[in-house]
């Protein structure tokens, strides 16, 4: 196995160490993300998802909505040709989005050597009209075949994790209030 093909396995084992400390690595905390909204909803754990086989993504846009039941948060994402041409993927790349209730904190990983082309602070400044989102942490790139940014929640709610294609975006739905739907 070379080195590169394990570091999202890596990666996911550090990110889920460094956010749950004293947690153990239970199978029942991770979940696949689905390609449509289910209504399934976790309050901790690592949700998965995407595809390991892309190696060229842009992210164009963080964004957030307002919905009566849930606050959604969208990440845009493209590619680009060798040539430098835009094209659209016919899905995200791989990405891990770690969800701690006590840390009130999703945090996000992105695969695929994300090149950032958005406007961050045009970001910070539409997250800080969110119900549910204390502040947005978009973290430095240090690996160029990773990114990783940070949401800071108000409280630890309960979260969905999905993506859809046409364009290819992660959305991530925040249940207003604490309590997990029955």
């Amino acid at each position: 196995m070379k080195l590169n093909s394990c570091w999202p396995l890596v990666s996911l084992v550090a990110v889920f160490s460094v956010t749950h400390a004293n947690a153990s690595l239970e199978q029942s905390r991770f979940f696949q993300a689905d390609g449509k909204k289910t209504e399934h909803y976790i309050s901790d754990g690592v949700v998965v998802g995407g595809d390991p086989a892309i190696h060229s993504v842009r992210v164009t846009e963080i964004r957030r909505s307002t919905n009566p039941k849930f606050e959604r948060v969208v990440i845009d994402l493209d590619a680009s040709r060798p040539d430098g041409e835009l094209t659209a993927l016919a899905r995200p790349p791989y990405y891990q989005v770690s969800v701690n209730p006590e840390e009130k904190r999703i945090v996000y990983t992105i695969w695929g050597k994300p090149q950032l082309d958005f406007q961050a602070q045009k970001a910070l400044k539409e997250f800080r009209k969110s119900r549910v989102i204390e502040n947005i942490e978009f973290l430095p790139a240090i690996n160029p075949d990773q990114w990783t940014f940070v949401l800071n929640l108000k409280a630890g709610s309960p979260v969905e994790v999905f993506d859809l294609t046409q364009p290819a975006r992660i959305i991530t739905d925040i249940r207003l209030g604490r309590a997990l739907p029955k």
